[in-house]
């Protein structure tokens, strides 16, 4: 899982690189993320020790230890540097969207929401109406062809 492929952390991978920034066993991860996150985030069992053993293949982080049963793990440095670039990235986020929201200008080429046609002023609309009323005064009624059918709607006998 080189930095390539991690080009954004989960949620949950993000966490769980901050909790070994010191030496943390799987259930004291879980129990800290919860804790910091103010149980925003809770982490699985089977995520937190499915990543925990992919972390480990990859050099990401390293078991130091194992007390009473439990794996004791740390973060490598390989895996400070991916976290510092995540960290890093959503400052980035951050600071953008703060950009975003304090942005009260106008955009530099506003859309054309005519669909690419021309708006029809106010004079133009009223003399099409007229022209429209007036058809319908002249020939009210629209004309019926039975075509074949004669008047009745029935085929000539």
């Amino acid at each position: 899982m080189a930095r390539e492929q991690l080009k954004s952390l989960t949620e949950p991978m993000y966490y769980i690189l901050l909790s070994l920034l010191n030496e943390n066993h799987g259930y004291g991860i879980m129990q800290m993320v919860d804790e910091l996150t103010d149980g925003r985030v809770a982490i699985g069992a089977g995520t937190l020790y499915s990543l925990l053993g992919r972390f480990e293949r990859e050099d990401i982080i390293t078991q130091v230890a194992e007390e009473n049963r439990r794996k004791i793990y740390k973060i490598t440095e390989k895996g400070g540097g991916i976290l510092q670039e995540e960290y890093t990235r959503l400052n980035h986020l951050v600071e953008d969207g703060k950009k975003f929201f304090e942005f009260d200008g106008e955009r530099k080429d506003p859309p054309d929401d005519s669909g690419g046609k021309k708006e029809e002023t106010i004079p133009e609309a009223v003399a099409k109406e007229k022209v429209k009323t007036q058809v319908m005064q002249e020939d009210p009624k629209p004309k019926r062809s039975f075509g074949s059918l004669g008047k009745k709607g029935m085929l000539p006998v």
